[in-house]
């Protein structure tokens, strides 16, 4: 892999997944085994607090500049990209950049997931048929968009919780074919999906109408539980987290009523993202007010977790 022939200009501290992001507490369970979590940079209040707490709490904040450091340290690693007209000239910066901002119109509009000819030596070559994204390293992709968060150069999102689950959704003639989906994400507004992205394309996206089984009974049971009785709730749902084959609990959406933008994970498959509004979900449905309702009861929860919770602790 790329990122194998970087890693040497940058401290060990750089990669420990032990320091800023869990002192800083980066994301709690609200399930067991990683069944839905909370990421404080997915709600705009808490990323102001903990933007309140690298003002006040001195070892932060050197945790933080140490990985600032780390990122700027991306600039002295050039990178060469052939294409048929020329040899870009970039670094390992420039491309995280262009990439997290979707800026990659400025190399010509190049396809990060696609093969192409790529060289950290020199503009001569050697060249390693590769695509951009295998340069990509998980940690330093996310104290990138850490980072630029803290400082304001990302825009800031509404509350929302990461989800690990399959779901089953029907498409085609009268919905005649089927396929699990990741459910990725709840947010205030909608719903994002991911699926591989040649299956979307080829196959699914040749249809109108797409429908969505989810099962929302696990949620509406967790209105009024605290932050520990919510965990053991959703322990019984460790690995089926709103799976539904019950056609009673399906949703209908027009796939022209999602927004879908390709992206990559790190185990480097192409995957396409799905959100849909739950106001374009077609007609009365109770798994949309079950829904909203669960997003704002648990909104109020996190609120009240990250409330002052940077406070420097007093000397006894």
């Amino acid at each position: 892999m790329a990122q194998t022939n970087v890693t040497h200009f940058f401290p060990q501290s750089f990669f420990n997944e032990n320091s800023l992001h869990q002192t800083l507490g980066e994301e709690f369970a609200l399930g067991e085994n990683g069944v839905m979590v909370f990421h404080w940079a997915d709600f705009h209040e808490t990323c102001d607090s903990v933007k309140m707490a690298l003002k006040n709490r001195p070892e932060l904040r050197e945790d933080f500049d140490k990985r600032e450091i780390g990122i700027q340290q991306l600039n002295h690693i050039p990178v060469w990209i052939k294409t048929k007209e020329k040899v870009h000239q970039s670094s390992m910066y420039e491309l995280y950049e262009k990439y997290i901002f979707n800026r990659t119109h400025v190399l010509g509009g190049i396809d990060p997931f696609g093969p192409i000819e790529i060289s950290f030596i020199s503009g001569t070559g050697p060249f390693k048929n590769m695509a951009i994204t295998e340069c990509f390293n998980k940690t330093i992709y996310r104290d990138f968009i850490l980072i630029n968060l803290i400082h304001g150069k990302l825009p800031k999102r509404d509350y929302r919780v990461r989800v690990k689950s399959k779901v089953l959704v029907e498409f085609g003639e009268e919905y005649g074919r089927a396929q699990l989906v990741n459910l990725d994400q709840l947010t205030t507004t909608g719903l994002l999906f991911s699926i591989d992205a040649d299956l979307f394309q080829k196959e699914m996206i040749r249809g109108e109408d797409i429908r969505i089984l989810l099962e929302t009974k696990s949620l509406a049971e967790a209105l009024g539980k605290d932050l520990d009785e919510l965990k053991t709730h959703f322990s019984q749902y460790a690995f089926n987290l709103m799976y539904s084959s019950n056609k009673n609990d399906s949703i209908c959406c027009k796939l022209s009523d999602f927004s879908v933008q390709s992206s990559f994970d790190f185990f480097k498959n192409k995957k396409a993202f799905l959100f849909i509004p739950y106001s374009k979900i077609r007609g009365e449905n109770h798994q949309v007010k079950i829904m909203t309702a669960f997003m704002d009861y648990t909104k109020d929860l996190v609120r009240g977790h990250y409330k002052n919770p940077f406070r420097k602790t007093q000397s006894a």
